[in-house]
């Protein structure tokens, strides 16, 4: 049974949709998830590990928006994969890379090489290439 059968299940082209959109929200959640994994560290960096860096790091608002992405990236990839094949879910994580790229570079102004950039064309065009298929139910039962 999947979220769509146990919610009366809409039109195909909802699903498909509604399955896109999930998909494009994943790359977020996990440029969420790293911009709160930089933040935690930079307000981390200069404790040393142990007892008090544990207790700063539980207290970091930081690290509990970095949790709360983590768990609803995880629900929103276990939602998508009980509904999608893998191979056609999977390609559009890799835009996460690129978010990474773009968003260190701006917010965090670290530099961005020709190489990254070069990188992230071939990684956009290889999910061009990789998700030309429409999403499909998953064979698992």
């Amino acid at each position: 049974m999947t979220v769509w059968t146990r919610a009366g299940g809409p039109s195909r082209a909802r699903r498909r949709l509604s399955l896109w959109a999930l998909c494009g929200v994943l790359p977020i959640l996990s440029l969420g998830y790293q911009v709160t994994a930089k933040e935690t560290a930079q307000g981390l960096a200069h404790t040393g590990f142990g007892w008090s860096w544990l207790a700063q790091l539980v207290s970091s608002p930081w690290a509990q928006a970095m949790l709360l992405l983590e768990i609803a990236s995880f629900a929103a990839w276990m939602t998508a994969l009980s509904e999608m094949k893998l191979s056609a879910a999977f390609p559009m994580s890799a835009i996460g890379y690129v978010l990474v790229i773009v968003t260190g570079w701006t917010l965090f102004h670290e530099p961005a090489s020709l190489m990254q950039v070069v990188g992230g064309a071939i990684i956009l065009t290889g999910i061009g290439l990789i998700g030309r298929s429409e999403p499909e139910a998953s064979d698992a039962p």
